[in-house]
């Protein structure tokens, strides 16, 4: 890890050792993580809740990981890179990656880089990949005042311009080109990443794939202008880069707080992340039709219209019926002695609100794992006037190979 990365853990207090410039700068990131969200006690304690991924400005840049131990006997290097690499596997499970498009497998060695490091490589090797399978190139509509006859003349505008010129006239005609939207704005943002990254290699990568687009230039971006592109069957395999290219820029945007200097962040809130990769997980099993937060409508005025709505995380049916509502919590459900301590009743009357309202009797909440002893399962059951209902709490271990994960919480339930 590079000393100039500060690399802390979600809901984890860190010591961290700070200049004043990295400090007004925390303060400032305020304003895009939430002010309840960061905080930084006088002695140098950092944390962020509900977030991971990472935030620059300037000179400072904060990577947040999720945190997946609560206590470890692991050293810190070791810890942030198993980390790292639960991150980059939810990020790849989660609809994040409809645009970072990540590669399943990843050089252990990437994973020793920080995450904005690791979007910036990623980038950089498709953008050489793309171009130097073939160059992108768009018929423009180019006139031009000129001695030479090519495609049409322009008779009023050549007559207007060129009252005394003879020799010339006003033409309009198709080149074939690479200065064009796509190229032009893949090419702006590499310029634009190459003073971000500070790493020799990733730089020199950029620079590498720098050289496909010569013929490109630097534009002034906006999202008008990112918007008004569209992909056909001829300029579809540019799709990934430019995708890519467009969430850099978006993410790397001037602030209003104070002067013109970057911010670059790529923030994710951890529930939903979580929640996404166990939504896949289930998927991917084939057991049951999965549905990831599936609006439903359950109390109404006389009128018709809808009163009160409910929204679970993942829903499992089976024969086109609930079978089962699963809630995910990225919390430590503080497993000991065979038992999770850490489930309060605020969770346990979430899930019994779904088993009443969709008129199943069994529900599961889902935790990440936090120690290292095998997940196991408990039940819980919770009695009214009209039965009992089954609450299945289990933790997964994120640390571990997804499909036996998935296999494991479908024999789970």
């Amino acid at each position: 890890m590079k000393n100039s990365v500060i690399t802390i853990f979600e809901d984890r207090a860190t010591k961290v050792s700070l200049s004043q410039e990295q400090i007004h700068d925390l303060d400032q990131m305020r304003s895009i993580i939430g002010k309840r969200n960061l905080r930084l006690d006088m002695d140098g304690s950092l944390k962020i809740i509900h977030y991971v991924g990472f935030i620059s400005k300037g000179n400072t840049c904060v990577q947040i990981l999720p945190k997946i131990y609560e206590k470890s006997g692991i050293s810190n290097d070791e810890e942030i890179k198993e980390s790292m690499a639960v991150l980059y596997k939810m990020i790849r499970y989660s609809s994040f990656n409809k645009v970072l498009q990540l590669p399943e497998k990843i050089d252990s060695k990437l994973l020793e880089q920080d995450l904005l490091e690791i979007f910036i490589e990623i980038f950089a090797d498709k953008v050489f990949r793309t171009y130097s399978s073939r160059m992108y190139r768009e018929y423009i509509e180019i006139d031009e005042n000129s001695s030479f006859i090519r495609g049409k003349i322009k008779v009023p505008e050549t007559i207007r311009e060129n009252l005394i010129r003879k020799d010339k006239h006003i033409i309009s005609y198709q080149s074939f080109e690479q200065d064009n939207v796509i190229n032009n704005v893949v090419k702006t943002v590499i310029l634009r990443l190459l003073g971000v990254s500070k790493s020799k290699e990733i730089r020199a990568k950029l620079k590498k794939a720098l050289l496909f687009l010569e013929d490109a230039r630097k534009i002034d971006l906006s999202l008008n202008l990112l918007n008004s592109v569209r992909f056909t069957r001829l300029n579809k395999d540019f799709k990934t880069v430019y995708e890519m290219a467009r969430m850099f820029f978006l993410n790397l945007q001037p602030q209003n707080y104070e002067g013109e200097e970057s911010v670059f962040s790529f923030l994710v809130p951890v529930n939903e992340l979580f929640e996404q990769y166990l939504y896949k997980l289930f998927q991917e099993n084939g057991k049951y039709q999965v549905r990831y937060q599936n609006k439903h409508r359950f109390a109404y005025f006389d009128s018709g219209d809808s009163l009160m709505m409910v929204r679970p995380d993942i829903i499992l049916e089976k024969d086109g019926k609930t079978a089962i509502v699963v809630d995910a919590k990225y919390k430590n459900p503080g497993y000991e002695n065979g038992a999770y301590k850490n489930i309060n009743s605020s969770d346990l009357y979430q899930v019994y609100a779904y088993s009443r309202i969709y008129g199943v009797d069994k529900v599961a909440l889902i935790y990440p794992s936090f120690d290292e002893v095998q997940p196991v399962k408990q039940t819980i059951v919770l009695k009214d006037v009209q039965g009992k209902y089954q609450v299945i709490v289990y933790s997964v271990d994120l640390k571990g190979d997804a499909l036996s994960t998935s296999l494991d919480i479908s024999k789970l339930l």
